[in-house]
């Protein structure tokens, strides 16, 4: 795939009138944007940056939520040479007082929120110099402080090297304070190109997130953005999501757990089919059997639903169908490799189990401002920047991943190690059992293996009918080995996730959780 601008270009010309675009409000409809009006509001976009002061190799925050907004302010800031910085604002504030302290941004660009949250909390105080105002009444950026004037008569800057600083995207903090990870120009089309084998590079496409509004209408994809309460997406009106998704006959659905839940939970509801989708992609967290037979509820017969893998310094990573066959053995299959990927397993014990490790074109090379995360991640390889992902995992005879939980997440007790997935792929199957999260707790070495347990929401709220289920979770675990080292099985109202999808369990707070409650007999 070509530089993305230029592909942008060409498809403006190819097809001026297609919709690239639609940009779903809170009632469920949508206002659909052309491929030559949004490349137009790149143009704009850039224009309003150059007044602005801004200039190449320039550090941007970017925080809107307005799917058009997002588009056209980060394309908009490439074509000038500036470096996009992409963060949760919704992240606890030493932790994104972190973030922008290390980015050190010239620009803010966001919507009227974020801005207020910049001047009132001190976001990147003393860092920035340009403030950039998104939602004005047309569209396009307005300038809303005083700022150097533009230089007449200014050289148009060359176009960007493969290797260039091309956007700093910060991972969710799910593992502790998030890092930016650095995306060179070659990076961001290699992940563009990956994510084209996945999702095919023409139809509608449904964007339950928003980096995939990003890349969506560079593939060719008519592209939908439904109004997803982005700070927290489990929380969004079923009906945002699934009026855009019938009217514009949706090819593809990708989304979160958490999104994909709501989805299925409301078509079931109301008895509602997803007739026109072939494929529905869940990113975030892996995609448990009970979500996936719900989806597969509300489909035709012969659509697919895929569990893709990945981060944010690599995605995606891989794939799996549902329908894939499964072999006996312990944590979560993700699938293979997708083209132009290659997995490894480093530093595996006598079991197999080792860390994964990933290699291609989609891989972040660096950490911003982070030389002992990289150098701790990163290893330059001939096949290009290896990354590790923190993950464990194995790789089978026919080329699949296995997902085995995050190293950090492991439950090190006094004569055993005990990953994630060996355990929790198991207890969610138990009726009743929404999901589940092992923790640890003590200190590592010494740590007792603790199952904390979220119902659904049909799963008898207390006495018992909840003891029930927790004496059908304890004896499955009592059947397997590695089940045998849980200590107790306790019952959680509902499970602290990460901001971007609602789907990664805080398992920090849940060891903390566990800790303060009373230990009982086995």
């Amino acid at each position: 795939m070509a530089d993305l601008h230029a592909r942008l270009e060409r498809l403006a010309a190819e097809r001026p009138h297609d919709t690239a675009l639609v940009h779903g409000r809170r009632d469920g409809s949508g206002r659909a944007v052309t491929f030559a009006r949004l490349v137009a509001g790149c143009r704009e976009a850039a224009r309003a940056f150059e007044r602005a002061g801004v200039r190449r190799g320039h550090k941007a925050v970017t925080m809107t939520g307005d799917p058009y907004h997002l588009f056209t302010t980060v394309h908009g800031l490439l074509a000038v040479g500036a470096v996009p910085v992409l963060v949760d604002p919704g992240l606890p504030r030493a932790a994104l007082r972190q973030c922008l302290d290390e980015v050190a941004p010239e620009v803010f660009v966001g919507q009227p929120l974020a801005h207020l949250g910049r001047t009132a909390l001190g976001w990147a105080r003393g860092h920035v110099r340009t403030a950039v105002v998104t939602g004005a009444s047309v569209p396009g950026l307005r300038r809303r402080l005083p700022v150097p004037r533009a230089r007449q008569g200014r050289t148009p800057s060359p176009p960007p090297a493969p290797d260039d600083l091309a956007l700093i995207a910060f991972t969710s903090g799910s593992t502790g304070i998030p890092k930016g990870a650095e995306y060179h120009h070659s990076t961001l089309v290699g992940q563009a190109e990956t994510l084209a084998r996945l999702v095919g590079t023409d139809g509608t496409l449904f964007a339950g997130f928003l980096p995939v509004v990003l890349l969506g209408p560079l593939l060719g994809h008519t592209t939908v953005a439904p109004a997803v309460s982005h700070r927290a997406p489990a929380r969004t009106p079923p009906a945002r999501l699934v009026r855009p998704l019938l009217e514009h006959r949706t090819d593809v659905v990708v989304g979160s757990p958490a999104v994909l839940g709501l989805l299925a939970e409301h078509c079931a509801r109301r008895r509602l089919t997803l007739d026109s989708v072939d494929r529905v992609i869940s990113f975030g967290a892996p995609l448990r059997a009970g979500l996936a037979d719900a989806l597969h509820a509300v489909l035709r017969p012969d659509a697919q639903v895929l569990s893709a893998y990945g981060a944010t310094e690599c995605l995606p990573v891989s794939a799996v169908s549902t329908t894939e066959a499964r072999s006996p053995g312990t944590g979560t299959c993700v699938g293979r490799p997708l083209d132009g990927v290659v997995a490894r397993i480093l530093d595996a014990g006598p079991d197999g189990v080792g860390e994964i490790a990933v290699t291609g074109g989609n891989v972040s090379p660096a950490y911003h401002a982070r030389p002992e995360a990289t150098a701790a991640a990163k290893t330059v390889t001939d096949q290009g920047v290896q990354h590790r992902t923190g993950d464990m995992g194995t790789i089978d005879e026919a080329g699949r991943i296995w997902f085995h939980g995050r190293r950090s997440h492991r439950v090190l007790g006094t004569d055993h190690v005990l990953t994630t997935e060996d355990v929790e792929a198991a207890a969610d199957t138990v009726p009743g059992v929404r999901r589940s999260a092992l923790v640890g707790v003590g200190e590592p070495g010494r740590q007792r293996a603790v199952l904390c347990v979220e119902l659904t929401a049909r799963a008898p709220g207390r006495g018992a009918g909840r003891g029930a289920v927790v004496a059908a979770v304890r004896e499955l675990l009592d059947r397997r080995p590695e089940g045998r080292h849980v200590t107790a099985v306790l019952v959680h109202p509902g499970f602290p996730t990460d901001i971007r999808h609602n789907s990664k369990i805080n398992r920090e707070r849940l060891a903390d959780w566990a800790a303060r409650r009373p230990r009982r007999p086995r």
